[in-house]
């Protein structure tokens, strides 16, 4: 099994709001994806081509308005890979929603029914493992502005099937 994640894989399509495109005006985003290392204690953004388990991920959603109107109800939405954990108090902007399905989203953390074994149910945190984007309100941007949204995310340990068990 190959442990090396290819960050071409990671990749995946940001999504705007259909209220933002409706307005015609010309918004771009771009997603960058850099290995966060630790270095003599500060923290170093590297360009990251191929990742392993372990490695911590910054995902940088870069929209952009190159129209000649302000767009109003943007939602930045940033999907969380398959494979990877988002990290705790890393999105930024702070008051970032998430999904579990990439099409429902509330506010963090995420929480879900547990039935105990005494037959109650409790609402518990959804593992940050089961989060697969993250939207954020932007509200409005203006013509020729930006604004970014990011996030860390580490990349899990391979899951080893039955096969591949020693």
């Amino acid at each position: 099994m190959n442990a090396t994640f290819r960050l071409g894989i990671l990749s995946a399509a940001l999504i705007l709001s259909q209220q933002a495109l409706a307005q015609d005006p010309v918004v771009t985003s771009s997603l960058t994806a850099t290995r966060v290392d630790l270095v003599n204690g500060k923290t170093v953004l590297r360009p990251a081509a191929e990742a392993k388990p372990g490695d911590v991920l910054e995902y940088r959603a870069t929209y952009a308005n190159h129209g000649t109107e302000s767009v109003a109800h943007l939602l930045a939405t940033v999907p969380i890979p398959a494979g990877t954990t988002l990290l705790a108090d890393t999105p930024m902007p702070a008051a970032a929603l998430a999904s579990t399905d990439a099409h429902t989203f509330a506010a963090v953390p995420l929480m879900h029914p547990v039935t105990k074994p005494n037959g109650t149910t409790q609402l518990e945190p959804v593992p940050l493992s089961d989060y697969r984007a993250l939207r954020w309100d932007v509200g409005s941007l203006d013509p020729g502005k930006a604004t970014v949204v990011r996030m860390h995310v580490r990349i899990n340990p391979p899951v080893l099937s039955e096969a591949d068990r020693p």
